[in-house]
């Protein structure tokens, strides 16, 4: 009785634990963008492939979210965050699943290009 009782809990156990494992995010995967500003705008480019949505986190903690159709990003930098930091991520399907990128940081500029 002992041994079922065991055998039981087991099985149970690893089924929540296999359920929690599909529920759990997913690591970033894919490479921080490149990142750069200037003229009051930004560029970033993607390690994507195809559809490519991104996450821009601004100076003031509010959050943009642009899709692109491939890998790159080109926007202007609102007035109010110029010469304030921004952070960038951004996911795309592979085909199977939803890589996530790690998180980049730059400045916003309004003179030359860095």
């Amino acid at each position: 009785m002992r041994t079922t009782v065991k055998v039981l809990a087991a099985s149970a156990l690893a089924t929540v634990s296999l359920a929690a494992a599909g529920a759990a995010p997913a690591l970033a995967a894919a490479p921080a963008p490149f990142c750069e500003s200037g003229a009051s705008q930004f560029y970033c480019d993607a390690s994507s492939t195809g559809t490519t949505t991104w996450s821009i986190t601004w100076y003031s903690g509010s959050v943009g979210t642009f899709t692109t159709a491939g890998p790159t990003l080109v926007a202007a930098c609102p007035a109010s965050n110029l010469g304030h930091p921004v952070r960038a991520s951004y996911s795309y399907y592979d085909g199977s699943t939803t890589q996530y990128s790690g998180t980049t940081q730059f400045i916003c500029r309004s003179g030359p290009w860095q």
